[in-house]
């Protein structure tokens, strides 16, 4: 008789509990899921305030900026009487319903710290230390570890010369939660990510002055398309995701079906690759714009006591407060760094998910821990899902030798065709692992409607229940519905 294999999950996020039901799943894994705080959700539970430890936050007013229909669970859609985007107060209870759908929470540990995260040498592979709400430490061993505490782990933020001596609030973006606070000051943000163009919008309504300081300039779009749809519709499918030119010029393409000019209004850095490190998905940015209450300038060179001069020599004055929607490190702190990087601080993950660095790779895996184009959600469900399968026994994981070559290939495509793993096509790559990718050739043979949808329209998760380990018979109608499904009742 086989034993039950102990498994650790490190955060109740949306990745904790996406791995907690696919190891239940998987049948002989025990998850056990340790979260530092007191409610499921991770980055989606909102506080007034930072709780001690956390990393990423969101502020009151956040919505998301990926459909849900593209955000979804790949078995458990939004109910279609929720918005086509989704703000925070009904994420959070989709994440709750899910959670208490799948009877999860029971495997929850809350208050419970992970300190520590350690090979221990025995047939327990890994020694992990503890910290309880009491203050109490103790240790516990585990045969695998699925990480997921996300990329929203450690704030960055830069460091400028004269910074130190700036008279004026400085908060990074994870400290912001509403406008009121800056209503009739001059507010320098900087980043020309989402953050950092959702939050110049929304101060921008109160505030004396807003300047957006973005160092490549940023590829500006709307959420919703000309269509009524979202822009995911016709930026996320297969025929486009291909091809790294044809996505860049669809990205720009969609940005244009607004009115704004990007090298106009000083949005746009030198080139379209360049600008596509910022991507900004704003509804608002066009109006603040073009009323003038935000100025896009350049790069910060230093800090005065009440100001900032450019790297262009532009001095801004009487800057009463700067807001750095600085993103964040990637940083996973449970893990010793000589088990994730090589000495060129390369991530060496294979399907970013396994530390091919690790002796045995298959006892490790990091959920969701990656930047890409698209929703993170289905990613890290897919990653879930591989995981609890290598974990089972189900799935080996190949020679370290066409791991590495993998690694190799991903590192390069980062520095030399994007600037963030595409999430779709990734999605793709893990999915035919499991066996859940469907063929196109052969749905055109049995479903040429299916088929049809599944080249040109969007990639939703329910793709990946559609076939094989796990399907859901609700996928098909699921798919071909999408749109319908999109729009208010």
């Amino acid at each position: 008789m086989a034993t039950t294999k102990r498994v650790a999950i490190v955060g109740a996020g949306v990745s904790g509990l996406v791995s907690i039901k696919s190891c239940l799943e998987e049948g002989g894994l025990e998850p056990v899921c340790f979260e530092r705080h007191d409610k499921l959700g991770g980055v989606w539970y909102y506080t007034k305030d930072l709780r001690p430890g956390q990393g990423g936050a969101i502020y009151d007013s956040v919505v998301s900026n990926t459909s849900k229909e593209m955000t979804a669970f790949s078995d458990f859609p939004f109910p279609k009487e929720y918005p086509q985007f989704v703000g925070r107060r009904l994420l959070f209870k989709y994440l709750q319903d899910y959670a208490a759908h799948f009877d999860l929470e029971k495997y929850i540990r809350f208050n419970t710290d992970v300190i520590s995260v350690k090979p221990s040498g025995r047939d327990k592979y890994w020694t992990i230390q503890l910290q309880h709400g009491n203050g109490s430490i103790t240790t516990e061993e585990f045969d695998y570890v699925m990480v997921c505490t996300g990329v929203f782990n450690a704030a960055y933020t830069p460091s400028y010369p004269g910074i130190d001596n700036f008279a004026g609030m400085k908060i990074h973006a994870n400290e912001y939660r509403e406008p009121d606070h800056f209503r009739g000051k001059t507010v320098l943000i900087v980043g020309g990510y989402m953050s950092g163009s959702e939050i110049s919008c929304e101060v921008a309504r109160n505030a004396a002055k807003v300047y957006l300081s973005m160092r490549h300039g940023a590829l500006f779009f709307p959420r919703i398309g000309q269509d009524g749809l979202s822009y995911e519709f016709h930026m996320m499918t297969r025929s486009v995701m291909k091809s790294p030119s044809k996505m860049a010029k669809t990205m720009e393409k969609i940005s244009k079906t607004r009115v704004v000019d990007h090298q106009v209004f000083g949005l746009q850095g030198k080139d379209l690759h360049t600008a596509l490190k910022s991507i900004m998905i704003s509804d608002d940015m066009q109006d603040r714009l073009t009323q003038g209450q935000i100025k896009p300038v350049v790069e910060i060179k230093e800090f005065l006591q009440n100001g900032v001069i450019l790297v262009d020599g532009t001095i801004l004055n009487n800057i009463d407060a700067v807001i750095f929607a600085t993103g964040y490190k990637f940083s996973v702190p449970t893990i010793d760094d000589s088990i994730l990087y090589d000495e060129s601080d390369n991530a060496e993950l294979y399907k970013n998910i396994f530390p091919i660095r690790l002796e045995h790779p298959e006892r490790l895996a990091l959920i969701n821990i990656m930047c890409a184009i698209g929703t993170l959600w289905p990613v890290a469900e897919l990653h879930a899902r591989l995981a609890s399968k290598v974990f089972a026994g189900k799935i080996s994981l190949p020679e370290k030798t066409i791991m590495q070559g993998d690694v190799d290939q991903k590192i390069k495509n980062m520095k030399n065709k994007y600037f963030y793993v595409p999430g779709p096509t990734h999605m793709d790559e893990v999915a035919e692992i499991l066996g859940v990718k469907p063929s196109f050739w052969r749905l055109l043979l049995s479903d040429p409607k299916l088929a049809f949808a599944y080249e040109y329209g969007p990639m939703v998760p329910y793709w990946y229940r559609l076939q094989g380990p796990g399907a859901w018979p609700g996928a098909r109608d699921r798919i071909l519905n999408v749109v319908e499904n999109s729009t208010f009742a």
